[in-house]
């Protein structure tokens, strides 16, 4: 996975963060000096810093997802993860074919696989992204990924190549539509439903 850019500039989030950290480190001292473990000056900065790093990955890979975090705007960033399948039409001869994106994310990091599956000619993997809201329960999504191809499977003359994406998710509903463009001047546009049934996060919290 790699880091993502978000309209969420997730200041709030860390000051929450650091503030519950100290709160933590408080009452770690406390019940040091009640045990009689050790002075408090030796434990409250590694603790502080412990709780920090603690909390960051809590919130980094579970809290994220909680809506009470969105309504009460603590975190903004769209919950887009998950599987949708659909098709794509591309711009060479409006050629028609089924595919499947999966999405890994976390409050700051993200990866994007996009697989064509019928034939199975090419998987490609995002390099950088950026997210963010699009209105009412909508977010926008747009990447850039590497593309490799499967020889003796995919046309002769198509090779590995970069491209980029931009597709917009119905959160509520799940669907993506966008467009793709790539460096070997082919283009076409996106249609595809997550898979699975539970709802994913309004964009808007």
């Amino acid at each position: 996975m790699h880091a993502y850019s978000s309209s969420d500039s997730r200041a709030q989030a860390l000051g929450m963060i650091a503030f519950l950290a100290v709160l933590l480190a408080m009452a770690a001292n406390a019940l040091t000096d009640y045990l009689g473990i050790g002075p408090a000056w030796l434990i409250s900065a590694p603790t502080v810093a412990a709780a920090f790093a603690l909390l960051y990955r809590l919130v980094d890979t579970v809290a994220w997802r909680w809506s009470v975090l969105h309504r009460l705007g603590v975190i903004q960033v769209p919950v887009i993860e998950g599987t949708y399948e659909g098709h794509l039409v591309s711009s060479y001869k409006q050629t028609k074919l089924p595919v499947r994106i999966c999405i890994d994310q976390t409050w700051t990091r993200i990866a994007i696989r996009f697989d064509v599956l019928e034939p199975k000619s090419s998987t490609s993997y995002s390099i950088t992204a950026g997210l963010g809201t699009d209105g009412h329960d909508h977010a926008r999504l747009t990447y850039s990924y590497r593309n490799q191809t499967r020889p003796g499977v995919a046309e002769a003359d198509m090779n590995d190549h970069d491209g980029t994406a931009e597709v917009v998710v119905a959160c509520l509903t799940g669907e993506i539509n966008g467009r793709y463009f790539n460096f070997r001047g082919r283009q076409g546009t996106l249609a595809l439903t997550r898979t699975t049934t539970s709802k994913l996060l309004p964009a808007d919290g």
